[in-house]
Parts: structure tokens; C-alpha cells; sequence
């Protein structure tokens, strides 16, 4: 695969770092060179809806393995409980969280410093396995323009 895919516990053996101590393994597919002309970059496949959560797992795997540092995510309100407005990670960094009703379904985007933002696909937590990772796969891997919400509804068949 020539995706980058961070520490899903499925088929990861990386033990994670300090920086992700306590928080649930995040689960995050990327095109490597996040140079793809298609609507999202890569997908994330969170554990839960709990935004306080599993935002900081995604920060801390996106510094961690694509050298990303995180200035701001948008989110769609509708999607995630208990939504921080600023997250702090170590040594103080702090991200802030902006959400709207507005911002594609099943999306997050990633703004980060000296880059183009990142939009990732989100898999809702209770995807069975085999269909989140076929839609991960597709988000990071297949070129065109299919929306968040086709690539979860087409799966495998992609």
C-alpha cells in the first residue's frame, strides 16, 4: 500500500510514543505526499465521538508521523460530543477547534503551519472494520473527486 497508515491496532505493531500516552491508537490513513486533486487527502477512523479525545490522538499522530504540526482543526458540530474549543498538547502547543454546521459531513480539516490544510475523510466510529478500512484505502489511495459521503457508502466496491 503506498498510503501512510498510523497505528491501527488491527495491524500496527509500533508501540506509540509519549505524546500519545493515554489516548486511544489513532487510526489514520494518508497520501504520503498529500498530493492528490481528489476532495479529501487521507481518512481517520476515530474510536469514539468524544472530541476532546480522539482530536488530540489525530494531533498527535499527524506530528508524530507526517511531521504535521497542527495550528487549527474544523470539524462538523453534529458529529463529535464534548468539543473543545482549544486543545494543548506538550510543551503548550495549542490547536484550536472551530466547528460549524456547515463544513462537509464526515470531514475534519487540518490546518497546519507552512502548508496546504488537510481534509481527511472520517469514518464514523461504529464502521465495522473491513468497511472502514476498504474506505480508508479508497480516501488515500484513489484518485477523483468522490465526497466523503460516497467514498463510506461505496466501501469495498470502490
Amino acid at each position: 500500500m503506498n498510503a501512510l497508515t498510523v497505528r491501527d491496532p488491527g495491524t500496527a505493531t509500533s508501540t506509540p510514543s509519549a505524546d500519545l500516552a493515554g489516548l486511544p491508537l489513532p487510526r489514520l490513513q494518508l497520501d504520503p505526499a498529500r498530493a492528490r486533486h481528489g476532495a479529501v487527502d487521507g481518512a481517520w477512523w476515530p474510536h469514539s465521538r468524544n472530541a476532546r479525545t480522539e482530536l488530540a490522538g489525530l494531533i498527535a499522530a499527524l506530528k508524530e508521523q507526517a511531521g504535521v504540526r497542527v495550528q487549527r482543526l474544523s470539524i462538523d458540530r453534529g458529529e463529535w460530543d464534548d468539543i473543545p474549543h482549544r486543545l494543548t498538547r506538550n510543551q503548550g502547543h495549542v490547536v484550536r477547534v472551530d466547528w460549524f454546521t456547515t463544513i462537509p459531513a464526515r470531514t475534519v480539516s487540518v490546518s497546519a503551519a507552512g502548508r496546504v490544510p488537510i481534509s481527511l475523510l472520517v469514518v464514523p466510529p461504529g464502521t465495522a472494520a473491513e468497511a472502514a478500512r476498504a474506505s480508508m484505502d479508497v480516501a488515500a489511495t484513489r484518485p477523483g473527486t468522490a465526497q466523503a459521503a460516497d467514498i463510506l457508502v461505496a466501501g469495498p466496491t470502490m
